[in-house]
């Protein structure tokens, strides 16, 4: 059975647009970069028949490449007697709800494998942009909805997604609805060494920079960088605690290496940076001069080869070093 509708009156003039503006294709688009993130879950049973109720949502923006991608599971698998229209759009709240502008999301019937994605700028029931989407999924409980227009859907300010399942053919009669849920920003992590020298003479320290960066939408919270160890290599400090990086931000550290006699000839400084779940790894090569290929037993049992090479860095004056062939 169905049941009335609870969506605002400006959000279900949208809904009648989409429903009507929505033309049935497919296309092909990348995967998004979740900017900003939202999901949520809905009670199985609010809706009466399995194939139009919604148990869970999702939906990722990537507002700086124009990336949307949604997602929505039913409770029951969606048939050609069962079929509905289903909308999955993020917006903008108000002090009503998840019906401003602007707003872009996509439409499709439920039991089909063609979508399309739609995007208003005002609530004159006209959309601004559209295009074929792509769908995975049609006719299963668990139906994904893609697109990639840098062009038409990068910065836009979008902070709500809602989800509705609609009769098809009439965006009046809802039989199941989610929203609003916040679409909320996400930090992203970055690790950037430098100062790295060419060639380390042994027991010769030397400071390296290691830059965090986030470019994304939230902060990071606290980051902890961890150097790894390796035969011969010496880091101070190897374990470093940095505050939260805002988003847009930088922080930097500065840890001083060196090698003994006893490292190999080629030595990776591994370095990883964890802010919650996400991580960022970042290596570097390290070279140890050493007067003949006999000593410290440079890549021994690694399979590894080594020649002489000129070092003209100016560092040593132009001596002889060994480096990878």
């Amino acid at each position: 059975m169905s049941r009335s509708s609870s969506v605002p009156p400006a959000r279900r003039a949208s809904l009648l647009a989409f429903a009507a503006a929505t033309a049935v294709g497919l296309a092909t688009a990348s995967a998004a970069d979740a900017n900003f993130l939202a999901t949520a879950t809905d009670p199985a049973g609010d809706a009466a028949d399995p194939a139009r109720d919604i148990t869970a949502v999702a939906m990722s923006y990537d507002r700086r490449g124009g990336e949307l991608l949604g997602a929505i599971r039913f409770r029951g698998e969606p048939a050609e007697g069962t079929r509905s229209f289903v909308t999955l759009v993020a917006g903008t709240r108000t002090a009503t709800g998840c019906n401003g502008y602007p707003a872009a999301g996509f439409g499709s019937y439920s039991d089909e494998y063609g979508a399309s994605w739609l995007r208003f700028d005002d609530g004159g029931g006209t959309a601004a942009a559209k295009g074929d989407a792509d769908k995975r999924g049609g006719g299963t409980t668990v139906q994904r909805f893609e697109i990639a227009d840098r062009g038409q859907l990068a910065g836009r300010k979008l902070d709500c997604v809602t989800a509705t399942v609609t009769e098809a053919g009439n965006a009046a009669n809802v039989y199941d609805a989610v929203g609003p849920i916040a679409l909320v920003g996400q930090p992203s992590l970055a690790l950037r060494l430098s100062g790295v020298p060419r060639v380390l003479s042994p027991g010769r320290s030397r400071k390296l920079r290691l830059t965090i960066s986030n470019a994304g939408d939230a902060p990071t919270g606290r980051v902890r960088l961890r150097l790894g160890s390796a035969r011969g290599l010496k880091a101070s400090p190897r374990s470093i605690s940095l505050k939260s990086v805002t988003a847009g931000g930088t922080r930097t550290a500065t840890v001083r290496v060196s090698l003994s006699a006893r490292a190999r000839t080629t030595t990776t400084l591994k370095v990883t940076a964890t802010a919650g779940a996400l991580q960022a790894r970042q290596q570097a090569d390290l070279f140890l001069r050493k007067p003949s290929s006999g000593g410290g037993g440079g890549g021994r049992g690694t399979g590894s080869c080594v020649r002489y090479q000129a070092d003209l860095s100016g560092e040593s004056g132009g001596s002889l070093i060994l480096v990878p062939c």
